[in-house]
């Protein structure tokens, strides 16, 4: 290989590397992104939670005369060291795939917390009670539909429970009442709310995938991009080593096709590609993947195809290729395999783009390997 081919090889192994880069980043991106809704998700909760402690005691200040204020007093320093403490933790409980669980657990119980102060404050009579609508809110505003059920069966559970405890009940039926009433009320609508939230960010879901999958997909040539190739490397790759399977690349890149565009047009140019891109789907099974790359340049990615194997699909695509074309043109193809000793996608993509190289420097339209041991020229 001549100086200018290695170092043009050496610049295409740099721009893989930082185009894996990214893709790494961007899974990376994901992931930080989903940590960080549920890390302000669970402060959030931990919020109200706190939120109400001030409440409870605001409310001891200022009825410092009322039953059990010495219990009420520990229960809201209580409640204060573990809102604090859940604060602290967010972080690392965010990180966690229970997550989900823990912040509806913790919800749930910060019902019955409040029926526990509403029973040494005065049983149904108790105005603390009026909190018992926050986990509502808070699951309206943040669970899926189940989950705010949950948060409104507990709010009912934790008021029937007061009801249950409260011997004076009967002194005020028509309060209870509406209690109950407002409660029940409010779950609902929770749980309304929720759903018809579940349903709009499903339909956004939805039209997020539907634009994934366009963006995924090449317009012109019917052929996945480069994004999608890069993500599959880094599966099969990791499947060929836990496996032993082989694994092939093919970089395929149709000869002078500058001058092609320019003797017949972009409209002939595009055809040509589309008509390349066709042959090439053709040529390979289902699971194989085929990708455009570049302008005039293509992969396939070959699972469980070893570079004999290969190399008879390169073949195959050369064969096939003359009679799919309104113009006359030709590829040239690099076939590479993974290197079991160096198994990363930049090796295996160095692999295939020397090859090209090679065939090109050896005057284009032909087929070459480059992999460990022989590395020979089909024409």
């Amino acid at each position: 290989m001549n100086k200018g081919t290695y170092e043009g090889a050496e610049l295409r192994m740099n721009s893989n590397k930082q185009h894996l880069l990214d893709g790494a980043l961007g899974a990376n991106a994901e992931r930080d992104a989903w940590q960080s809704f549920w890390l302000t998700h669970i402060r959030l909760g931990f919020g109200i939670f706190l939120a109400e402690t001030f409440v409870v005691i605001g409310y001891l200040a200022l009825t410092p005369r009322g039953p059990h204020r010495s219990i009420l007093w520990v229960v809201a320093a209580f409640w204060l060291v573990l809102a604090l403490v859940g604060m602290s933790l967010a972080p690392v409980v965010a990180s966690k795939p229970w997550c989900v669980t823990y912040s509806v657990t913790w919800t749930a119980l910060s019902a019955f917390g409040v029926a526990m102060v509403a029973m040494l404050d005065g049983g149904m009579n108790s105005p603390i009670l009026i909190l018992l609508l926050l986990p509502l809110i808070y699951g309206t505003l943040m669970f899926t539909p189940r989950a705010a059920g949950i948060c409104g069966i507990a709010a009912l559970a934790a008021l029937a429970l007061v009801a249950l405890v409260d011997r004076h009940m009967a002194t005020s039926p028509g309060r209870s009442f509406l209690l109950f009433a407002t409660l029940a009320g409010a779950s609902v609508l929770t749980v309304a709310a929720a759903i018809n939230r579940t349903h709009i960010e499903e339909h956004k879901a939805a039209l997020q995938t539907a634009l994934a999958e366009m963006a995924a997909v090449d317009e012109l040539t019917g052929c996945s991009v480069r994004r999608v190739l890069r993500q599959r490397m880094e599966e099969e790759i990791s499947r060929s080593v836990r496996s032993g399977s082989p694994l092939s690349l093919l970089m395929v890149d149709v000869d002078q096709f500058k001058s092609v565009n320019d003797t017949y047009g972009h409209v002939v140019g595009d055809h040509i590609l589309a008509s390349v891109g066709a042959v090439l789907r053709h040529s390979v099974r289902g699971f194989d993947l085929v990708s455009r790359i570049g302008g005039d340049e293509f992969a396939l990615l070959l699972p469980d195809t070893d570079v004999p194997s290969a190399v008879g699909v390169a073949e195959r695509i050369r064969r096939d290729l003359p009679s799919a074309v309104e113009v006359p043109v030709t590829v040239s193809i690099g076939v590479g395999g993974l290197d079991r000793s160096m198994p990363t996608a930049e090796h295996l993509l160095d692999n295939a783009d020397f090859a090209l190289y090679r065939v090109k420097r050896g005057g284009r339209d032909a087929i070459a390997v480059h992999h460990p041991g022989p590395s020979p020229i089909a024409n």
